[in-house]
């Protein structure tokens, strides 16, 4: 009598766990690229489906390789054999400011989002759960990424195993294989006969640049920093960095919690913007004034462009004494007045 591999035993614990709060006779939505850790969602969805809940799939096809399409619809062609309903679609993955990697994401996110909502109306449901492939690797480069930003707890807590797709907050989302290394993956793929595409854009000297004309930020920490880390600290810095996101972003959750609660009754509604005492504020510890203050942004601001500099600004307008000037920040400006620190839209400067 033969086992399965470990990984695959691994992979089926994993997505089992994804897949208990799943109501019987709902469905989930796979995102599938092509690449190994996804493809490796495929089976191990089904298996652990059991026809209690249905697996259905979506593949975008980004429109930025030639070859692109014909690799989406062949993937499809796959998964049709596979799950219990697939689609592919392509979206439009240059538009935006955030580079090509950022306007990519967004772009697939948003079409993900868009048919999780159609599948749950389809099944009578909110938006589906939408299971994504990333790994322990993928989660040690984010948080290299966010060490280089210097953004605090928040940047280096990485991506969360269970919340909601990114920029969709009504659409629930799972990732299952957080956990696991890439390579265990594709030992997966390889022993459940799952094909997957190698894209040539997480090469290093793949097609995609950063503006500078280096490769992009990612590519160059899988293909170069991460293992110039691994060799030179003996070994296991993808696992180090998973528990260091994991207990970042338990404390960054229960700081955040506490700001939230303090901020409700530090924070008021002015006409369209907020208004925070300013001596209130400037007694609370500062890692809970940073929290509050970006939640008081929020309201008002362009939150997703909101940086270290502005945060550190409003700061230093509640507790600094060249406190009696104008802050700009992105889609508002914050005046202190005596007393009360005023956060309004742009457009009601005078």
């Amino acid at each position: 009598m033969s086992f399965p591999h470990p990984a695959v035993t691994a992979a089926r614990h994993a997505m089992i766990e994804a897949l208990a709060g799943v109501p019987d006779g709902a469905a989930v939505l796979l995102a599938v690229s092509g690449g190994s850790d996804s493809m490796a969602l495929t089976k191990v969805a089904m298996w652990a489906a059991r026809g209690r809940i249905e697996v259905f799939s979506t593949t975008i096809d980004h429109g930025l390789r030639p070859d692109s399409a014909a690799e989406a619809l062949a993937v499809d062609r796959y998964l049709q054999r596979v799950v219990d309903a697939s689609i592919v679609t392509q979206v439009q993955a240059t538009v935006g400011d955030a580079g090509p990697e950022g306007n990519a994401r967004a772009a697939r996110y948003a079409r993900i989002a868009d048919i999780a909502r159609a599948g749950g109306s389809m099944k009578g449901t909110g938006p589906l759960t939408v299971l994504l492939g990333h790994t322990a690797d993928d989660q040690a480069e984010t948080v290299l990424l966010g060490l280089g930003r210097g953004s605090g707890a928040r940047s280096v807590a990485g991506m969360r195993a269970v919340g909601s797709l990114p920029g969709h907050d009504d659409v629930p989302m799972a990732r299952p294989y957080l956990h696991m290394r890439r390579a265990d993956l594709r030992t997966v793929c390889r022993e459940l006969d799952l094909p997957w595409v190698n894209d040539p854009t997480n090469e290093i000297d793949g097609p995609w640049r950063a503006a500078d004309g280096s490769p992009l930020r990612r590519s160059a920490i899988r293909h170069r920093v991460l293992p110039e880390l691994d060799s030179a600290l003996g070994g296991g810095v993808v696992e180090a960095l998973g528990r260091t996101a994991l207990m970042a972003r338990d404390d960054d959750d229960a700081l955040s919690a506490i700001a939230h609660e303090i901020g409700r009754e530090l924070v008021r509604d002015s006409g369209d913007g907020v208004v925070i005492p300013a001596k209130e504020l400037a007694a609370k510890p500062r890692a809970l004034r940073t929290r509050i203050l970006r939640e008081a942004l929020a309201k008002v601001a362009r939150a997703g462009d909101v940086v270290y500099w502005h945060i550190n600004a409003l700061d230093r307008l509640a507790c600094g004494v060249d406190n009696k000037r104008d802050i700009d920040v992105p889609g508002a400006f914050a005046r202190r007045v005596d007393d009360l620190i005023f956060i309004a839209p742009r457009a009601e400067k005078s």
